[in-house]
């Protein structure tokens, strides 16, 4: 407030007066004239410090909450040897390792911070999709399934499932001539979001530390540089702690893991569950059986790397829609570090080497 604008029902000597005097204390209190006076604070009370936004799935702030205002996009993967350099996979939030069969695996990546348009090669959806993608509620890419796996995922799974042969866009899905079959298909995860009638963002994943060095991994300080994940012969991944990117480097059995653009794979965490799975036939239809993660109702043990540590503990999980429950070995929550996660889901047979 102006010291002019004030109306004092006196003589002009004493509005002089007043204004003088209320100079002379503005000035002792270190305040500009003019100027609103600080915030009173109760003795002992903590003043409101404003909370971050945080993106959902990667736990980082968001200076543009508006930006975030969407369902999360999840792009089926193919990950065998011909489907590499794959496309868009190093821009995803957070990616699960899908073992499929005997030495092989597809990739479930899931976009909301970042969603590009263009990611593949894509392949069809299988049932351990529903499990792994319903908490999140996204638009879901594939193409396809064979008749039995689509009834299963259609009935139980809270995803819009617009697969190559749900989507009259015909830029949504296009053949790359340049890629062998069936690994020849590209999708566009920002035009699947554009047709699909979806509009709420995704609840948070999992739970996030503060910052790096506040992460269960790097609390427990185990040893966490690298870790060999083996999904059976000739199969075997590794994730290697760069320290000056402060991110793991991921590699494939014929090298660096790198995509189209010529950008090594990368993530702030390397959470590695360990999963059984039964082949089998979850309804009538179609199709043979196929290995069926055992997610449902299942728990099993963990393995998790953030910042050149690990620690250790359990997980479970309770129904399709529920989110994995993450408990360290000392009986708290686990917390990864604010980023992008990678979930590899070997079989508790595997032998997984951290060092």
């Amino acid at each position: 407030m102006r010291i002019q604008e004030h109306r004092v029902v006196a003589g002009a000597g004493v509005v002089v007066l007043v204004g003088l005097l209320v100079l002379a204390a503005a000035l002792l209190l270190g305040r500009a004239p003019g100027t609103s006076p600080p915030p009173v604070v109760a003795p002992g009370a903590t003043p409101t410090v404003p909370q971050p936004v945080l993106a959902p799935l990667t736990g980082l702030p968001v200076t543009d909450p508006d930006a975030f205002d969407h369902p999360a996009v999840a792009v089926k993967v193919s990950d065998v040897r011909q489907a590499h350099p794959q496309a868009g996979v190093d821009r995803a939030d957070i990616v699960f390792v899908e073992p499929i069969g005997v030495a092989y695996t597809r990739l479930a990546v899931v976009f909301h911070s970042d969603v590009p348009d263009r990611v593949g090669p894509v392949r069809s959806v299988r049932p351990m999709d529903a499990a792994l993608l319903s908490p999140m509620r996204p638009v879901l890419a594939s193409t396809m399934a064979a008749e039995w796996v689509m009834r299963y995922v259609d009935e139980v799974a809270d995803v819009d499932h617009l697969g190559s042969l749900r989507v009259d866009e015909p830029d949504a899905y296009v053949q790359d001539p340049s890629r062998p079959r069936p690994d020849d298909v590209i999708a566009d995860p920002s035009l699947l979001l554009s047709v699909s009638s979806r509009t709420d963002p995704p609840l948070p994943y999992f739970a996030y530390s503060s910052d790096l060095a506040d992460s269960s991994a790097v609390r427990a300080s185990a040893a966490g540089a690298a870790v060999d994940i083996p999904y059976g012969p000739g199969w075997s991944v590794r994730w290697t702690y760069d320290e000056a990117a402060r991110r793991y480097l991921r590699e494939q059995p014929w090298g660096p893991h790198e995509t189209t653009e010529g950008v090594q794979v990368s993530a702030t965490n390397v959470l590695v569950l360990e999963v059984g799975s039964v082949t089998q036939k979850l309804r009538e239809g179609e199709g043979a059986p196929v290995p069926v993660l055992q997610l449902v109702d299942g728990a099993g043990s963990f393995v998790a790397l953030s910042g050149g540590h690990r620690v250790t503990g359990t997980w479970s999980k309770g129904a399709v829609d529920l989110p994995f429950r993450l408990t360290t070995a000392a009986g708290d929550p686990l917390l990864l570090a604010p980023g992008p996660t990678w979930v590899e889901m070997p079989a508790p047979s595997a032998d997984i080497v951290v060092r």
